[in-house]
C-alpha cells in the first residue's frame, strides 16, 4: 500500500465516529445455501450474517437461486429454520454457547414479498424466543432483501422484520428504523480486483460509500467484491461492517487469528 493511500486510511479511521467503530467486522456467508453443508459451515466458522434465498411455491419456502434449480428435500425448514432452533436450544437461547454475539439471517425473497414474506412471518412467529429481540436480546436478526415491499409497507410486517437498505431509497425517519443494514454493489465503488495494492481512488470510492452509510446510523455491505484473506483485510481497514465471503472456513481462520 502506498504512503498516501495509506494516509488516506489514517485519516479515515480517526474520522468514524464512535457509533461506527463499535460495530464488529463479521463475515456475510453469501449464497450459503451453495455450501456442501448449509447453514452448519457458517454457524461454525462463526458468520455473523448468513444468506439464504427461498422462493414461495403452492405455500412452501424452498431454498435456491433459480426456479428451476428447486428440489423437494431444499425448503427453508430444513435448511436454516430447524437448525436454527436446534442450536438455540442447545445454547441456552443463544446463536452460540460461548459468545453474545448475535446473527443475521439475511432472507434473498426471490418470488414476490406478497405472499413470500407473509409465509416466512407466519413460520417465525411459531419461535419468537429465537426471531423476536423483544422476547430475547440475543434473538437472530431477520433482515429481508431482494423482492422486498416499499418503505410505505413496512408497517404491515412485525418490527422484529427488518430490511436491506438501499441508499437510493429515501426513507422516512420511522422507516430507516427498520432497515438493519444497507447493501450496494462493489462495482458501483471499485474496480479493483483483489490483486496488488487498492488504488487511491478505489479505497476513496469504498471509504465514500462507508461514510454514507455510517451517517444514517446503518451498518454497510458491498456485494460482488473481491474474496480472499488480502481483500478483506483492506476492506476491514476501510470501514465495511460486513463481508461477503463464499470462504467461511478460510474467513474464519485469516480474520479471526
Amino acid at each position: 500500500m502506498t504512503k498516501i493511500t495509506g494516509l488516506i486510511l489514517i485519516l479515515w479511521l480517526a474520522s468514524i465516529p464512535i457509533m461506527a467503530q463499535s460495530f464488529r467486522l463479521k463475515g456475510h456467508s453469501h449464497n450459503d445455501y451453495e455450501q456442501s453443508n448449509p447453514f452448519f459451515t457458517a454457524h461454525a466458522n462463526k458468520m455473523g450474517s448468513i444468506e439464504t434465498d427461498i422462493w414461495a411455491v403452492d405455500g412452501v419456502l424452498y431454498v435456491a437461486h433459480d426456479l428451476e434449480k428447486i428440489t423437494p428435500e431444499a425448503t427453508f425448514e430444513n435448511l436454516y429454520l430447524q437448525p436454527i432452533i436446534e442450536e438455540f436450544k442447545k445454547n441456552d437461547g443463544r446463536p452460540w454457547a460461548d459468545s453474545d454475539d448475535l446473527m443475521i439471517l439475511l432472507v434473498d425473497l426471490k418470488s414476490s414479498f406478497d405472499p413470500t414474506l407473509d409465509i416466512l412471518v407466519k413460520k417465525l412467529s411459531n419461535h419468537k424466543n429465537i426471531f423476536d429481540p423483544g422476547t430475547n436480546p440475543f434473538a437472530v436478526r431477520v433482515v429481508m432483501s431482494g423482492n422486498m415491499p416499499p418503505p410505505s409497507l413496512f408497517h404491515k410486517y412485525p418490527e422484529w422484520i427488518y430490511f436491506d437498505g438501499r441508499l437510493a431509497e429515501t426513507y422516512s425517519k420511522k422507516h430507516l428504523k427498520r432497515v438493519f443494514m444497507i447493501s450496494n454493489s462493489y462495482k458501483n465503488y471499485a474496480q479493483w480486483d483483489g490483486n496488488g495494492q487498492i488504488s487511491e481512488s478505489d479505497l476513496k470510492g469504498i471509504i465514500f460509500f462507508v461514510q454514507e452509510v455510517h451517517a444514517k446510523g446503518k451498518m454497510a455491505r458491498l456485494w460482488g467484491a473481491p474474496d480472499h484473506p488480502g481483500a478483506w483485510k483492506t476492506f476491514l481497514n476501510a470501514g465495511l461492517d460486513y463481508i461477503n465471503t463464499d470462504q467461511p472456513a478460510l474467513y474464519h481462520e485469516k480474520m479471526f487469528e
